[in-house]
């Protein structure tokens, strides 16, 4: 019955709970439904702008607005306030606006743009500020635009990137700060945290040096064109490995040092156009597999030997017609051809020539170091390491480099550098090689005059007629009259004498003279300790007299002549004439007896303080010696002696 009864309620309780729980709900949905409602409100559209595709979105452009309008719908999606007056963005102006995803804010005259200006907006993918006068990047402005990927600050009079500028902005993909033609500086640090970027524009922003990309580990597009450049050094473009297309257009480059691109490993196009470049360092686009597209165009080129690697070059790897690849300017009888048609046949090269050589060196560990190797600024130059490493200018090595002329440099040397380093030079027409030993010690030589030679092998290899042929496919001209010049290989053996420094030795007197002042001053640090010592010992000893006459002075002052007090209890009443008759047979002396009579009251005895040195109360006898004595009920007989009679007692 017992388990029947439970079954019964367990079936009556789910079947009361269902319902109930079914109609809650409901109410739930539906007062969600009318708070959503009312939030919502009518949607209406602002009279001074156009709405469409059901108020998502609102154009408000050209209306003369001085502020963003109010009751824009909150389901707007697309919100475009451009070519007005608006100077001033106020803080939670947008704060309603969650579903917005693009706003366009360009062409206004905004000067000023409130930390949480776009609070609100999580869903915004495009903001455009371009055409406007902000004088500084509203870096507090980004803050929780978590999905922003296209911000666009063209042409305003920004004179700063100060560091971190768009780190509130990660997921940011494209990037355009071009025409800041105010900007003066740009931060170490300005584009930290852009890990995402995939477009850069910086064009037309009067840059004088190449600013620091490094962070920019995965952008694919940089715009550089109009700006300042002269030259563009190695190292330019440090890891940027994912950039695909670069263009320095109307940069006025003149110089374009070895190994400068040899980072772009992705590099797909590369414009280089307009500019005032007349050659190009030897195999300078060899580490840029994937290049299909080259614009070398509208630039004075000295068609000589340092420009037939890019010719050929041209020929092989760019799959383009001759009209983008620029023209010779220089010399006359060449100027006007293309680049692509000039061939070997057209000059006279020989191999690169070593001006200034490599020389052995011995040197102390931990200093800095040199191996010249300076060679045409057109040919390319590589070191050969001790270990089989190969260095050029653009490697990143943490204590050597290869150095604009081709010398190694060496900010530290360690034994470990110990070996022979080779230099190896190549152009269009050969290469040449020059080694030296480097010889790093742990201390400074030490040795009588020595003399030294350093021997300096110059290889250089010519490339036959065949070779020049089947290698760069010149392209047939009528020229026939020209007969190539043959060098052969040469060694040169360099002798040179090197006086070192005179060390000086010290001398036998020296030596004496210094043992002498060393003994003489161990002499007189022996006698300071002593007469310290001394001094020590001589006050410990006077310490201690002190302290025995001063004990000995205090145990005298302790001996006083004071009197002693007898007292003596009386067991009745005596007469005052019998006590005197009684006290005079009994042999003390009239002088120290007192006879008192019965004593009832309370007597002061504060004369007899000094003598025993007691405590005693000022006028009751009773807190005297004894505390618990409250009263007298006895008569007492106080009889003083001098103090050789009495036996001498120390409390």
């Amino acid at each position: 019955m017992k388990l029947l009864w439970q079954v019964t309620v367990h079936h009556t309780w789910n079947a009361v709970l269902l319902p109930v729980v079914y109609l809650t709900a409901q109410v739930w949905i539906l007062c969600a439904a009318i708070a959503a409602a009312a939030s919502t409100g009518p949607q209406n559209c602002p009279s001074v702008c156009s709405c469409s595709n059901q108020f998502s979105k609102v154009v408000c452009t050209r209306r003369g607005l001085s502020e963003v309008p109010q009751g824009i719908p909150s389901n707007t999606r697309y919100l475009n306030l451009m070519e007005n007056n608006i100077q001033m963005i106020q803080a939670d102006t947008f704060r309603h606006l969650h579903h917005l995803e693009v706003l366009q804010l360009g062409r206004n005259s905004i000067r000023q743009i409130e930390v949480g200006a776009f609070n609100g907006l999580a869903s915004l993918n495009t903001l455009e500020l371009f055409d406007n006068w902000l004088t500084v990047i509203p870096s507090g402005a980004f803050e929780y635009l978590s999905k922003l990927r296209e911000l666009w600050l063209r042409n305003n009079p920004i004179e700063s990137i100060p560091s971190y500028a768009f780190n509130r902005v990660p997921s940011l993909m494209r990037l355009d700060l071009g025409e800041l033609k105010k900007l003066e500086y740009i931060s170490e640090g300005a584009f930290e945290g852009l890990f995402n970027l995939k477009y850069l524009n910086l064009g037309m922003c009067n840059i004088k040096d190449m600013p620091n990309l490094t962070p920019l580990v995965g952008l694919e597009e940089l715009e550089m064109s109009g700006n300042h450049f002269p030259e563009i050094r190695p190292g330019s473009f440090h890891g940027l490995s994912s950039l695909k297309k670069l263009w320095v257009m109307n940069s006025q480059v003149s110089l374009i040092e070895r190994n400068a691109f040899d980072g772009l490993a992705s590099l797909v196009e590369l414009n280089l156009a307009h500019n005032n470049l007349s050659s190009l360092p030897h195999d300078l686009f060899t580490p840029l597999r994937y290049l299909v597209e080259l614009h070398l165009h509208h630039n004075p080129w000295n068609c000589d030997c340092d420009i037939l690697w890019l010719a050929w070059w041209l020929r092989e790897y760019i799959p383009t017609n001759s009209t983008c690849c620029g023209r010779c300017h220089a010399p006359m009888h060449m100027r006007g051809r293309y680049l692509v048609e000039v061939d070997q046949a057209s000059f006279q090269c020989s191999a690169p020539f070593i001006m200034d050589a490599p020389r052995d060196l011995n040197i102390s560990e931990d200093r800095m170091a040199e191996l010249k190797c300076r060679t045409p600024p057109m040919s390319s130059v590589k070191w050969l390491l001790p270990n089989g490493t190969v260095l050029s200018h653009a490697s990143r090595h943490p204590r050597i480099s290869v150095l604009n002329d081709g010398t190694l440099n060496f900010s530290r040397v360690l034994l470990i550098d110990t070996g022979v380093y080779t230099c190896m030079v190549t152009n269009v027409a050969g290469n040449s090689n020059a080694s030296a030993y480097l010889n790093v010690s742990s201390a400074e030589l030490n040795t009588p005059n020595f003399s030294f030679f350093t021997t300096v092998t110059v290889e250089t290899t010519e490339i036959s007629p065949e070779d020049i042929t089947r290698k760069y496919k010149p392209v047939p001209t009528t020229s026939t009259g020209y007969q190539p010049a043959y060098t052969t290989s040469t060694t040169v053996l360099i002798q040179t004498t090197r006086v070192p420094k005179q060390v000086p030795v010290p001398s036998t007197d020296t030596t004496d003279k210094m043992q002498t002042s060393l003994d003489e001053v161990m002499k007189t640090t022996k006698i300071i300790i002593g007469c310290f010592v001394a001094v020590t010992l001589l006050a410990a000893a006077m310490l201690i007299v002190f302290y025995k006459l001063r004990k000995r002075h205090q145990q005298r002052s302790t001996v006083t002549a004071a009197r002693t007090v007898e007292i003596i209890q009386v067991d009745e009443d005596i007469p005052a004439a019998a006590s005197a008759a009684t006290a005079a047979p009994s042999g003390v002396s009239g002088e120290g007896a007192v006879v008192l009579p019965t004593i009832h009251d309370h007597i002061n005895y504060n004369t007899y303080k000094p003598a025993h040195g007691a405590h005693w109360t000022e006028n009751s006898l009773g807190n005297s010696l004894h505390p618990t004595v409250t009263t007298i009920s006895e008569p007492y007989i106080i009889q003083t002696h001098t103090k050789d009679k009495v036996q001498e007692t120390q409390i």
